[in-house]
């Protein structure tokens, strides 16, 4: 390999690795925060955490990967072609085809590490994440069982834990109702419980101590059943895990079991033979970027990485865009597999090919991309003129007005704003993208319409910036510090007597505004914003929607301790259909009675609901007390009146703070742990101040990063950031489990970062 080749090839690796950390870390988001949850478990193995992260990797890096590619080259030979280096090469003999040989070869290894990944790698890697999550729900069962929530996994069975101590390995209060029979309701109660695996695969055993089995034939009340036990095990399948880390449908076939499947002509043989399609045309699109960047590369010319990587993203999302249209139309039988599969690179290779050839021949006139290109160029130039800090800072003098504003700190500002604004509409629209790319297979197979995909980004958007402001915000001061160090300003500033620490005041308060920002968009959408993307993810993804009012959930803890279980609610005329009623023992969490109706009404005079065609049975420890069957009755103490079965359920984060304050407080007079809940309340104040941690962070790393400029910003950024994530969601877990305070859980991270931040920053030469 000659000099030459080397040398652009070394220039578009950097921008090729920058772009992969953006764009992975971006995609990585969600599965960080489980990892990391999964990190503080004890009971999991680095063996088994090695083997998670290199599970989720391969669908994320068949994504990235080629968007990579496309930052790479089009960051990389915009700066040569803004730097006159194309020229030079030009003016030495140096023909088009001769320079592209590079960038081509390493668009082709790329596409040779993709198609390893969708062939080989990816098909693997679902294989072993599907064993893994199934050990994991075994093994790690005790810590996933929520208290005080009915739990559903348990294929024909209901789980209620009243209480969890010992991070999770013990239970207190133990309802499991069996449903596996439709004829037969059992119903065993134990004070004490846990779960151990099984030796047999795909079972786990339940060991249940002091409490009693009740069994009743429905129909037949009279024929009841009560046997009580000091000690019972029981062995019951595994449930789906919650170790949500997501696999693609199809994703563990390897491509000959995908081939024959495409061909056997059922229902679902378009779905395979467009996967066997997508793992080649995926690779390819790393040659198509190839073909697309170096042409568009040395068109735009343009100083500055920052607009080379909005053109990536741009182009970027226009073909991943194409690609999920055509792929969706090929998948729906609108377009033949293949050519909807392949749509994307055919266009935008035919797209990188005309661009090539304008290259060699100059056309004499204008075309409608040239135009498109210049008017690009016009805009970025104007936006840079005027919000960036490029200009003289003399330009200040506009802000005059603002006493409490300096040239310096409009100078600041505008710096960090314009890439803030830049990077932070880049990461929104990738993780929109991404979000997307995820769900694709679910959007086509449950047949979503594009409104309600649509809806969905809309109520994704306000979570998105919630979560990427910080990062955006830590990248633009990095790159601001970094340019202004490589621009030897700060060597200026110095000379003119200015202190550093000065600098970075305008910075901060714009970081203090936005973290009040974040938090005000906590308190008041972002939690409504939430409950619709939510419950609209459910609706794609297949799964039963989750209503904002649980008018059917079946299965109800009362104000007392006391369970509710019913067939339905009529909340309009305030009928409860089939309800059960089961009063416990506080103390060793033993059935005192149990009710049935087979009708309810609520009656508001009484205060009271009024059960009709049932029977009530009382209990004395292990024996029945008294047996009664009647046509009407009224039991004045079961006062919950129909709001409460009505009463809207959220999780803390569709709750604000005063909301989830006040929830705590009802659970804790109630005597239950709250522990986690305190945690996620702590999060609700600590995660919006991150966006100021990450500015003292920032200053005195973006001063060191300076002589790598803008690249050795944004790579450090990406670095940080991820730290900060991991360490998020680790400390989150520590104090879910009890092995932390929940207030140092909750502001932990914060801490550690903010302390780091001043103690560099003290050591700062100014």
């Amino acid at each position: 390999m000659k000099l030459l080749d080397r040398y652009i090839l070394r220039e578009i690796l950097g921008y090729f690795l920058l772009g992969l950390g953006v764009f992975g870390f971006v995609l990585m988001m969600p599965e960080l925060l489980r990892l990391s949850e999964l990190l503080a478990r004890e009971s999991l193995s680095l063996g088994q955490m090695a083997g998670l992260l290199l599970s989720v990797l391969p669908p994320k890096l068949v994504w990235v990967v080629p968007l990579a590619v496309l930052v790479g080259m089009l960051m990389g030979v915009s700066r040569l072609a803004a730097d006159r280096e194309i020229i030079a090469m030009q003016a030495s003999g140096l023909g088009i085809v001769r320079m592209i040989r590079p960038a081509m070869l390493f668009s082709l290894l790329a596409g040779f590490v993709t198609l390893g990944t969708t062939v080989w790698w990816g098909p693997a890697a679902a294989r072993n994440l599907g064993q893994l999550q199934e050990e994991l729900g075994a093994e790690q069962l005790f810590y996933e069982v929520r208290p005080r929530v009915f739990e559903e996994r348990f294929p024909g069975r209901i789980l209620y834990v009243q209480e969890t101590s010992d991070a999770g390995t013990s239970w207190k209060g133990v309802f499991l109702a069996d449903l596996s029979k439709p004829d037969i309701f059992r119903l065993t109660l134990a004070s004490r419980g846990t779960a151990v695996p099984d030796e047999t695969k795909g079972n786990i055993r339940l060991l249940l101590q002091n409490g009693a089995t009740h069994e009743y034939t429905v129909g037949q009340p009279e024929r009841y059943s009560l046997v009580s036990f000091a000690r019972q095990q029981l062995t019951v399948p595994v449930p789906n895990s919650d170790v949500k880390l997501n696999r693609r449908r199809n994703a563990e076939l390897g491509l000959r079991e995908l081939r024959d499947k495409g061909k056997t002509g059922k229902d679902d043989w378009r779905i395979h033979r467009a996967d066997f399609h997508r793992r080649f045309a995926l690779p390819a699109a790393c040659v198509v970027f190839g073909l697309l960047a170096f042409p568009l590369g040395m068109l735009s010319q343009t100083p500055g990485r920052t607009f080379g990587f909005v053109q990536s993203v741009a182009f970027g999302l226009g073909y991943y865009f194409l690609f999920l249209f055509s792929d969706r139309m090929a998948r729906e039988g609108v377009l033949p597999v293949g050519a909807g599969v392949w749509a994307a690179n055919l266009v935008f290779a035919v797209l990188g090919l005309y661009l090539i050839s304008k290259l060699r021949h100059p056309p004499g006139g204008t075309d409608a991309l040239e135009i498109l290109l210049r008017t690009g160029k016009s805009l970025w130039n104007w936006l840079h003129r005027h919000l960036s800090s490029s200009v003289a800072p003399g330009n200040g003098n506009q802000w005059a007005g603002w006493r409490w504003f300096r040239t310096l700190d409009v100078y600041m500002l505008r710096g960090a704003l314009f890439h803030f604004v830049i990077l932070e509409i880049g990461l929104l629209l990738l993780f929109g993208l991404f979000q997307l790319l995820e769900m694709l297979d679910e959007i086509v197979a449950n047949q979503v319409s594009w409104d309600i995909v649509a809806r969905f980004l809309w109520y994704l958007i306000p979570q998105a910036v919630y979560l990427l402001t910080p990062l955006a915000l830590l990248l633009a001061v990095l790159v601001e510090l970094a340019l202004m160090t490589r621009r030897n300003e700060i060597v200026a500033l110095k000379s003119a007597g200015v202190n550093l620490y000065r600098i970075i005041v305008p910075v901060l308060v714009l970081a203090l505004g936005l973290s009040g920002l974040l938090f005000w968009m906590d308190s008041t959408y972002l939690p409504v914003a939430n409950q619709r993307q939510e419950a609209l993810r459910s609706l794609i993804r297949g799964r039963p929607a989750r209503t904002f009012f649980q008018l059917d959930r079946r299965w109800l803890f009362g104000e007392s301790p006391r369970i509710y279980h019913y067939s339905f609610f009529d909340s309009t005329q305030n009928v409860l259909a089939r309800l059960e009623v089961m009063d416990f023992d506080p103390e060793d969490f033993s059935l005192k009675r149990r009710l049935f109706a087979e009708r309810a009404h609520w009656e508001p005079s009484l205060g009271s609901w009024v059960l009709e065609d049932g029977w009530q049975r009382s209990f004395s420890g292990v024996e029945t007390e008294d047996f009664e069957a009647f046509k009407v009755g009224f039991f004045s103490e079961l006062s919950e009146s129909p709001d409460y079965f009505r009463k809207e359920i959220r999780e803390s984060a569709q709750m604000n703070w005063v909301e989830l304050s006040n929830y705590i407080a009802e659970l804790r007079q109630a005597g239950f742990d709250v522990t986690t809940l305190v945690v996620e309340w702590h999060k609700k104040f600590a995660f919006p101040l991150i966006t100021t941690v990450m500015v003292l962070i920032a200053f005195p790393f973006g001063l060191a990063a300076g002589r790598r400029g803008a690249l050795g910003g944004v790579a450090l950024g990406i670095g940080l950031g991820l730290t900060y994530w991991i360490l998020m969601g680790f400390f989150q877990a520590l104090g879910n489990f009890g092995l932390l305070p929940p207030m140092l859980s909750g502001w932990g991270p914060n801490i550690l970062f903010a302390a780091g931040g001043l103690y560099l920053g003290l050591n700062v030469e100014t």
